[in-house]
């Protein structure tokens, strides 16, 4: 899947590009969105909440 992120600045690096994803994501649609949609967008977020929790996680095994 890829190399884990385990410093703590490219872990906060691959938060803000994907909270800007979301946010381009969001941006670029149109009234009226269906449910396809924001279950997409509902996806992205829990995915990136996840990745949130990971790294907060990771960040008290460190201490």
């Amino acid at each position: 899947m890829g190399n884990a992120l385990k410093g703590k600045d490219d872990q906060f690096s691959y938060i803000k590009n994907r909270v800007s994803m979301l946010n381009d994501v969001v941006e670029s649609m149109e009234p009226p969105v269906d449910a396809e949609e924001l279950k997409r967008v509902e996806d992205m977020i829990q995915s990136l909440n996840g990745k949130v929790v990971r790294f907060r996680q990771d960040r008290k095994e460190e201490e």
